[in-house]
């Protein structure tokens, strides 16, 4: 059996994707050196400090999870897509 031809690799070369990736580390770099202050946090019971890039990162892995969940569709609606997926085949 002859070994499969694998695609020619590219060496020295740099792709989009790498350069995208350097340039949004830069900026998020950027981002927590520039807000990288102490900001008073209130919460609902209590007062707190933090860091102002901490509660951003927080407040935005927060908004994330709950966006998932809300747009996540529910458990009858998944029976009912699967079953639907079902009948079409």
């Amino acid at each position: 059996m002859a070994a499969a031809a694998s695609p020619p690799r590219r060496r020295g070369r740099v792709s989009f994707r790498q350069v995208l990736i350097a340039i949004v580390a830069v900026i998020l770099v950027a981002f927590g050196i520039a807000n990288f202050d102490t900001v008073q946090v209130n919460f609902l019971l209590f007062d707190s400090e933090a860091r102002l890039v901490t509660v951003i990162v927080v407040a935005a892995g927060l908004g994330f999870v709950i966006g998932y969940f809300v747009g996540r569709p529910g458990r009858l609606q998944r029976k009912y897509l699967k079953q639907r997926e079902e009948d079409r085949d």
